[in-house]
């Protein structure tokens, strides 16, 4: 089984993503974390994608990620399920994205829109905050009751992401609502869409999840 979840900001696809994956013991494709992982490979194609991340500092172009992708489709068996977490983000990604899987004999199952309002993504995503050092991410006044706190994995200094503001979050909103919903539209008409309410605990949104799957 193949499984696409999409969701905006301070929707939980990522943990959604991680719960699904476990529960059917599929392979979590996480797009931002594995080019991490590959900037960290000594090859040509690692040392030009730490490049991009760290020195340049802009969009991984197109050619990379279909290289990338390929790369990781290539090295999981055909009978293991993949999730994969809020990729393809655009239309030119999800043409690549279904020919890929194609080639490989795999076939888009199921796409999960994990539906949250702009204010309540405003809301949880001020709240979120994470490591300068080892990346976990904590929730102000859940995880951590002050910015003055540790690290409870590595000791780090806890910060907010740079955009994570007000400002950086409705930025990305807008990036979702021109770029992501049209891909999501996309497996709607394909009629493999399941829509799930983010107003919910992670435990309810998981369970919803499941009943829609059929699992």
């Amino acid at each position: 089984m193949n499984i696409i979840i999409f969701g905006p900001q301070g929707s939980g696809k990522g943990t959604q993503a991680e719960k699904l994956a476990e529960r059917l013991d599929a392979e979590h494709i996480d797009m931002g974390k594995f080019l991490r992982e590959v900037a960290k490979m000594p090859t040509p194609l690692g040392q030009e994608v730490w490049q991009i991340q760290n020195v340049t500092k802009t969009l991984v172009p197109a050619r990379i990620l279909e290289e990338v992708f390929t790369i990781k489709l290539n090295s999981l068996p055909r009978e293991k399920s993949i999730v994969f977490d809020g990729f393809p983000r655009n239309a030119d990604q999800t043409q690549y994205f279904e020919k890929a899987m194609s080639e490989f004999g795999r076939q888009t199952d199921a796409a999960i829109l994990i539906n949250l309002s702009e204010e309540e993504s405003l809301k949880r995503i001020s709240k979120r905050l994470l490591c300068s050092k080892c990346k976990k991410v904590f929730i102000m006044g859940k995880d951590i009751q002050s910015v003055e706190e540790k690290c409870s994995e590595c000791g780090g200094k806890i910060i907010q992401r740079t955009d994570d503001t007000k400002e950086g979050i409705i930025t990305r909103l807008k990036v979702f609502k021109e770029e992501t919903l049209p891909v999501v539209e996309y497996y709607k008409d394909q009629q493999k869409l399941i829509e799930i309410s983010g107003n919910q605990s992670i435990e309810a949104v998981f369970d919803d999840i499941l009943d829609k799957l059929g699992i």
